[in-house]
């Protein structure tokens, strides 16, 4: 099955016997395809979303719904995208940077961070993206996520600007102690991707009850999973063995 449609209601339980492909708008990159379901089983199928040599280049929203009550495929759980015997693409569009760091100290009130050298690779990040800036106290709750309302200097040291003021100061120098001396500077990562695999995002949060992807088969090198350049939000179970956002469970080889 190819999707090719913009969106669909919430589907209750799908089951991939054969190949669902999703198909990018390769002429337009903004375009976005939403797909909703309760249960994704890939027994034995093939699901694509971009491949290695062809990422996704469009936007896709793969949203899973449910709750702790619902019923559970053995071993696999719910609001699970599962594979067994099966095998899973999913290539969002590779970054230009994913993970830098702060050239200088931003200080608690500050609306603009300014990145290190980029070393003349063009920065990609684009307005209404998402960012987090790494806690640099005692306190890793101090991280701080915000969306970028503007991008300047892309080539050299980047200078990121949003609307909401960091609550925190992030530390960014270089440190001397004896002999040693120490680059010290909060970290700053890209979350945004146009490949986005959620938990409904009405109960996902507030309940701790997200999405979560399992692949599992007896250990026989019979599952093949490739997951790169993906925005995974509201995933994972919390108080739930083995429900982590993305689960290898016992499936050989890796």
């Amino acid at each position: 099955m190819l999707y090719d449609i913009p969106s669909t209601p919430t589907l209750s339980f799908i089951v991939v016997y054969g190949s669902l492909i999703f198909e990018p708008n390769d002429a337009d990159p903004t375009d976005h395809k939403y797909f909703d379901a309760e249960y994704i089983m890939v027994n034995g199928g093939y699901v694509e979303i971009g491949t290695e040599d062809y990422p996704f280049s469009s936007k896709l929203t793969i949203t899973m719904h449910g709750s702790e009550s619902n019923p559970y495929i053995p071993t696999y759980g719910n609001k699970v995208l599962a594979v067994r015997f099966g095998q899973l693409e999913m290539h969002g569009m590779p970054r230009s940077h994913v993970w830098t760091d702060l050239k200088s100290t931003a200080v608690a009130g500050a609306t603009s961070i300014t990145l290190n050298d980029v070393t003349g690779l063009m920065l990609d990040w684009q307005i209404g993206e998402e960012i987090v800036i790494a806690s640099t106290d005692y306190t890793g709750k101090h991280a701080e996520q915000r969306k970028i309302t503007g991008v300047t200097m892309r080539g050299t040291n980047p200078v990121i600007t949003f609307d909401e003021p960091l609550e925190w100061e992030h530390f960014a120098m270089t440190q001397t102690f004896g002999a040693d001396t120490i680059d010290m500077r909060a970290e700053v990562g890209l979350l945004s991707r146009n490949v986005v695999y959620r938990g409904d995002p009405e109960t996902s949060f507030t309940n701790q009850y997200g999405a979560h992807i399992m692949l599992h088969s007896p250990g026989d090198e019979s599952v093949v999973g490739r997951i790169e350049n993906c925005e995974f939000y509201d995933v994972g179970q919390a108080f739930k063995l083995g429900r982590y956002p993305i689960h290898f469970h016992m499936i050989g080889t890796v």
